[in-house]
């Protein structure tokens, strides 16, 4: 067997490597065409937003819905002895003193100790501030929330008789009457009651509860439609 020689060694050596060499350069060569031949289309996708959307404030609907809040103000008419009689909104728990100071304070004339400035002001309500002429002493029915209501001329109704002697009243805005805590004497103010009709009212509320609506008078025996249309100008019931 002939044995190459080392050059012939050396030769086929290099061919060999020229033989790898050439055909990694053919490869690279067709890669970089390929690449060169892609076209990337589109865009990257903005980054997700995590950041949660403020809350919305309630809406009015909302805020007056049965059982939530409480109303954002109160209407009563202050009339009488005032600077500025009229209808006047304001914010629920004020008192009769800052009704007062709303209507620009009391006239000279009016008599301050006939209405409880420190009971609060109730919504829908006449607050009415007599003069010392139409009520010469202290407030009527301290049990409820101090409307002063005396009409022009009337005295102090502090008994029975003095009340049935002139303290009726005659003319719508005089002031009210609060039924479900009214005496007798306070009761005989109201237009076509008595001492007789007047017991009785306190005997039906005795016996059936506070009442609910004026018209309920009528339950009461000695009161009928006519009767009660006379009276309902001068009637609360809290």
């Amino acid at each position: 067997m002939q044995v190459p020689s080392s050059r012939s060694a050396a030769a086929l050596a290099a061919l060999l490597f020229v033989g790898i060499a050439g055909g990694l350069l053919y490869f690279v060569s067709v890669g970089r065409r390929a690449e060169s031949g892609l076209r990337i289309t589109g865009r990257a996708l903005p980054a997700a937003t995590t950041t949660a959307a403020a809350p919305s404030p309630p809406t009015s609907a909302e805020k007056s819905s049965p059982g939530g809040e409480a109303p954002a103000e109160i209407a009563v008419h202050i009339a009488g002895a005032v600077m500025k009689p009229g209808v006047y909104r304001l914010k629920p728990g004020a008192r009769n003193e800052d009704a007062l100071k709303a209507a620009g304070g009391a006239k000279a004339q009016a008599n301050l100790d006939a209405v409880n400035l420190a009971a609060k002001v109730e919504d829908g309500a006449q607050l009415y501030f007599p003069t010392k002429e139409e009520q010469p002493g202290g407030a009527v029915d301290s049990a409820s929330s101090g409307v002063g209501s005396f009409g022009k001329g009337a005295s102090n109704p502090s008994s029975p008789a003095s009340a049935a002697a002139g303290g009726k009243f005659t003319t719508p805005g005089q002031g009210t009457i609060n039924i479900n805590s009214a005496g007798e004497a306070d009761l005989q103010r109201l237009p076509g009651i008595g001492p007789a009709t007047a017991a009785r009212i306190l005997a039906h509320r005795k016996q059936n509860g506070p009442f609910t609506a004026p018209e309920q008078l009528t339950d009461v025996s000695g009161i009928g439609e006519k009767k009660l249309a006379a009276m309902l100008p001068f009637v609360r019931v809290k």
